[in-house]
């Protein structure tokens, strides 16, 4: 389980040294000159990302039902990866909680 020390230890070298985070640290610094099939290719040596597909495939299914709005920070995970908004837009989603946001994600 997630509480053992293997579920706690495979959470820290995830979070610090995981393929989704070594990718997405990529993919900001390149500052879109680079697809995430690129920096896959680049990184990975065959491996595949699960994070980006997972994104695309939650977005999907968030947008079908009608909650997308209720989970900012996710949709501004998928904005960054597929729609070019800019990392920071990150932050405003954080900063915003429901229905007190005086930020317009979508100007991100």
């Amino acid at each position: 389980t997630f509480f053992e020390s293997c579920g706690v230890a495979d959470l820290v070298v995830t979070c610090y040294g995981g393929r989704n985070r070594q990718c997405a640290e990529a993919f900001v610094k390149a500052d879109g000159a680079k697809s995430f099939e690129d920096i896959e290719k680049e990184l990975l040596n065959g491996q595949k990302l699960q994070g980006t597909l997972t994104v695309q495939e939650v977005y999907r299914i968030l947008e079908r039902d009608g909650t997308l709005e209720e989970y900012p920070l996710f949709s501004s995970i998928y904005r960054i990866a597929f729609e070019d908004a800019p990392p920071e837009s990150m932050i405003a989603a954080v900063a915003c909680a429901e229905d007190e946001c005086e930020i317009d994600l979508d100007t991100m």
